[in-house]
């Protein structure tokens, strides 16, 4: 490998350079070859090394000293160069040359560094560097306001503690970044010409002078700062030391004050009084609109103490001045009244008040008060003294103020109420109230006092002594200029004797003088009312004529006085049959009629609503009569008929009533028969149903179908009870048809009893077979039943007794169920679920349930009701409300069931929203326990 080597080494003798160097030997020769090229390569090596520090290296002092130096090192290099190049060339005038010019460079750089040793002495060492670094790092870091160093082009250098805390941002995030990383977004892009701008002619801009500016935190949070700016000329260029400080507060505050002052400023302008304050040697420094506006003078007048005396009345400003100069020295409030001239020229009465400021160290500043014109009401209390002299006239009367306070009675008053004036007055008006009249009664009373400022009319009123008395009074509103109520004024006159004798006529025009009952002409003059008012409301009425069974046998045996007391005891026991608004009435004779009022809208339900108040006073006439020691017992017949509007007059519903009464004593007495065969007709249905349930529950004609609930994977999870009724000879019964009628008369508790005992009986029985232990059923729970006080201690039972597993029991409430009463629904949920049970809440979306209540329900399962799932392929509303309410279960970590599913394509699409249980014909109807079995092993 090195055989070349070898080869020039053995063959240097032809080369021997030209001259006096042919003593050399080849071994020589090479030994200096060699050594000077290495010195040239580490010479011209040197220079390159020199020149890349001084390069990067831009903050060096006497950077020039490197160059000349690397000059030097480079030509003494190419010396070394020209001793191997003149060992085969002899040009020695070319080295000499070189060696000259090396040496005065070499003499240069001596002359030049010998002067700089003692200013390079002066220069700090490492450590010294450090430590002063340390030392302004510190001071830098204690800084209180955040500090940054910038260059020329904006990039930051340097960043203090402070800094670091205000802006978010860490030393190394932010050194090597530039100044408009700081900057917001909608100020950056203008930035960096602002900055070149100030760098042109740079200034120091100290903290305070106004300079602020919007910054940028981590965060992309935007604060105010103060900030100020100091240029740095350094050997490495110009930097920038910037201070900023969080102003946030500050402006909070001082916006606060401006806005505060601000406030003060408008109140004062629209308050209605003219507000003043003067300084601590009593002269005026402010005063408002308001009072500009009354006195007509200008600012700079108004705030001089001239320009407030000379407006005051001369014969006022003596006592003015005495009171306010005696008050003001011993910083007392002050209040005076006197008469000041206002920009019309006319002399106004004024009530001047104020009170002593102090300042935050409790020194006194000044006075604020205000000045209100009193000129109306110095009117007022002359007139007052005039109007005092008739105020005791004949008439009872009483003032009051806007709130019904009384604050004056006459004598007449007391006389008729039995009040003293010391009693009255500071008292309510409703010390006189009855309690004959309703909220609607004084409703109407104040809102014609509100819109007309008056009112009369007759009213009943209580004495002292708890007397009730009818009275005509009359109340007049009393108003200031700006129509607001001061004062009420109000008149009466006792008209007892006047309505006696009214009343005395009333009831022998209107009213049965026996039974006290409305007579034949109240009754359809009330009928009338009633028909027109029905017409508008479309509400429906119902008429019962009602006939005393062999009423005339008891007159004829037992004496006319025995009949009276009858009719008399019947008519109690009618009026206390019906509600305040209906009317019971006696035609003559043992005839009386009752007329109901408001009934449903829905003829069906108005009859039903008619046929139990007809069996209610059915029972309570039915009951035993005591006649003056003689015990007697009696029936009605009554017969019905229904009303809406004004098409049917007043005698034909009276003919139509009477015809139903006699049907109803043709059909055995004692009995209740409607006009309309119709409705006669759905009244019987109705009736046989309700027997029929009663039957029904009795003879165990009621049985459980069981609806499959099915996961994604096909697998049957569990069933839904579904109640079913196989009558002998109706066949199977809608549960439409019958469990409304079970809620409506309460069947429905032991019905619903019987499904409980019922479902976990299948739960034991199941729990024993492998096949079917893991099955869960679902058992529907009514309003009504779980509403029931005990209804958790109801299950608790038939768990005990059955020996059903709870956490195989899921009880289904309707979302309806939510409408009323929730917290005691969470606490008997809660309780049940304490102990295994779960949830589902069926019929989910139907618009009852409060979301906030929906969460605190311990819940296991929401069931997506069939109205939503029925059309949920094709209306994009029922596909909404089906995501929400799956998206809704997942968030509050619930289960979710669709009921109605029907189709593949419904399925699939649940599926796809996240539903992965269902419950439909297409996976299974409900069926009977047998065929649900066979479902199940198949």
């Amino acid at each position: 490998m090195f055989d070349w080597l070898l080869d020039l080494f053995n063959g240097s003798n032809s080369f021997m350079p030209h001259g006096a160097c042919y003593l050399w030997q080849p071994s020589v020769l090479w030994l200096h070859v060699i050594s000077d090229s290495l010195i040239v390569l580490a010479y011209y090596s040197i220079p390159f090394a020199l020149l890349y520090f001084v390069y990067k290296r831009t903050d060096l002092v006497y950077r020039w000293v490197f160059v000349l130096f690397g000059a030097f090192i480079l030509l003494c290099g190419t010396t070394h160069l020209m001793s191997i190049w003149t060992i085969w060339h002899p040009a020695y005038w070319l080295d000499g040359s070189i060696k000259l010019v090396t040496a005065l460079v070499s003499i240069v750089t001596a002359i030049l560094i010998w002067p700089l040793i003692p200013e390079l002495l002066q220069l700090p060492s490492p450590k010294a560097l450090k430590t002063s670094e340390t030392y302004m790092r510190a001071i830098f870091n204690a800084t209180p306001d955040a500090m940054l160093i910038s260059n020329q082009q904006g990039v930051i250098t340097m960043i203090n503690h402070q800094c670091e805390l205000l802006l978010g941002y860490s030393a190394d995030e932010l050194v090597g970044q530039t100044i408009e990383l700081l900057v917001p977004e909608r100020y950056r892009a203008a930035h960096p010409a602002l900055r070149e701008q100030f760098a042109v002619t740079p200034m120091t801009r100290e903290m305070g002078s106004g300079r602020t500016v919007v910054a940028l935190k981590k965060d992309n949070t935007e604060f105010d700062v103060e900030i100020s700016l100091s240029p740095i000329r350094t050997e490495q260029g110009l930097f920038f030391a910037s201070a900023l400080r969080d102003i946030t507060q500050r402006k909070k505050m001082e916006d606060a004050l401006r806005a505060s002052e601000e406030r003060f400023r408008r109140m004062s302008d629209v308050s209605p009084a003219m507000i003043w304050i003067t300084d601590v040697n009593g002269n005026p420094s402010f005063v408002n609109q308001t009072w500009l506006n009354f006195t007509g003078l200008g600012i700079e007048q108004a705030i001089t103490h001239d320009g407030w005396t000379n407006l005051i009345h001369p014969d006022d400003r003596a006592s003015v001045f005495s009171e306010y100069y005696k008050n003001i020295f011993d910083h007392k409030p002050i209040m005076t009244e006197y008469r000041m001239r206002r920009a019309q020229g006319d002399w106004r009465w004024i009530l001047d008040q104020g009170v002593p400021i102090h300042d935050e160290n409790g020194e006194f500043g000044g006075y604020v008060g205000s000045a209100i014109d009193i000129t109306e009401r110095k009117q007022a209390e002359a007139e007052f003294r005039i109007a005092a002299t008739a105020f005791e006239s004949q008439e009872a009367m009483v003032i009051t103020d806007a709130n019904a306070v009384i604050l004056r009675v006459n004598k007449t008053f007391t006389d008729s109420t039995g009040y003293s004036a010391e009693e009255a007055v500071g008292q309510k008006m409703n010390i006189l109230k009855s309690g004959r009249h309703d909220d609607s009664f004084y409703a109407a009373m104040w809102e014609s006092l509100n819109r007309y400022g008056t009112w009369q009319g007759e009213i009943w009123d209580k004495r002292k002594n708890g007397q009730i008395y009818p009275k005509w009074l009359t109340i007049t509103a009393v108003k200031d200029d700006t129509g607001m109520v001061t004062h009420y004024v109000g008149t009466h006159i006792d008209i007892s004797d006047r309505k006696a004798a009214e009343d005395e006529i009333k009831s022998l025009a209107f009213y049965d003088p026996l039974t006290k009952l409305p007579n034949r002409r109240l009754l359809r003059d009330r009928m009338h009312q009633m028909l027109v008012t029905h017409a508008r409301s479309k509400m429906v009425g119902a008429l019962l004529f009602l006939d005393l069974d062999n009423f005339k046998t008891l007159n004829d045996s037992l004496g006319h006085d025995k009949g009276d007391r009858l009719l008399q005891q019947v008519a109690m026991r009618l009026v206390a049959s019906v509600r305040e608004c209906d009317t019971v009435a006696r035609l003559g004779g043992d005839e009386f009629v009752i007329m109901l009022e408001d009934l449903s809208q829905n003829v069906s339900e108005a009859a039903v609503q008619t046929e139990i108040v007809g069996e209610k006073i059915l029972a309570q006439l039915n009951k035993t009569y005591q006649l003056d020691g003689y015990e007697h017992h009696s029936t009605p017949s009554i017969g019905a008929t229904l009303f809406v509007n004004q098409e049917t007059s007043i005698d034909e519903l009276l003919k139509q009533a009477d015809i139903a009464m006699y049907q109803a004593k043709a059909a055995g007495r004692n009995t209740l028969r409607f006009f309309d065969p119709t409705m006669q007709k759905s009244i019987l249905a109705r009736a046989d149903l309700e027997k029929a349930l009663h039957d029904g529950l009795r003879e165990k004609q009621f049985h459980l179908y069981y609806q499959p609930q099915v996961d994604d994977q096909g697998r049957i999870k569990g069933a839904e009870a579904l109640l079913r009724w196989r009558h002998p000879l109706r066949g199977m019964v809608s549960p439409s048809e019958f469990i409304p009628l079970a809620e409506e008369t309460g069947l429905i508790l032991p019905l619903g009893r019987w499904v409980l005992e019922t479902a976990c009986a299948q739960l034991v029985e199941w729990s024993s077979r492998p096949a079917f232990s893991h099955l869960t059923i679902a058992v529907n729970v009514s309003i009504r039943q779980f509403r029931q006080p005990d209804f958790a201690h109801q299950v608790f039972a038939v768990l005990a007794e059955s020996g059903a597993a709870p956490e195989k029991l899921k009880l289904e409430l309707t979302e309806s169920l939510l409408a009323t009463d929730v917290e005691d629904i969470i606490v008997k949920m809660t309780e049940l679920k304490n102990k295994g049970v779960t949830f589902a809440l069926d019929d989910f979306g139907t618009g009852y349930s409060s979301l906030y209540y929906l969460k605190q329900l311990p819940l296991d399962q929401l069931k997506i009701d069939q109205s939503f799932v029925r059309e949920i392929l094709i209306n994009a509303n029922d596909a909404a409300i089906a995501k929400m309410i799956i998206a809704l279960a997942e968030s509050i970590k619930l289960e979710v069931i669709a009921e109605g599913v029907e189709t593949c394509f419904q399925k699939d699409f649940l599926e796809s929203l996240g539903c992965l249980n269902y419950q439909g014909f297409l996976l299974g109807k409900p069926v009977s326990i047998e065929q649900f079995e066979a479902m199940l092993k198949a």
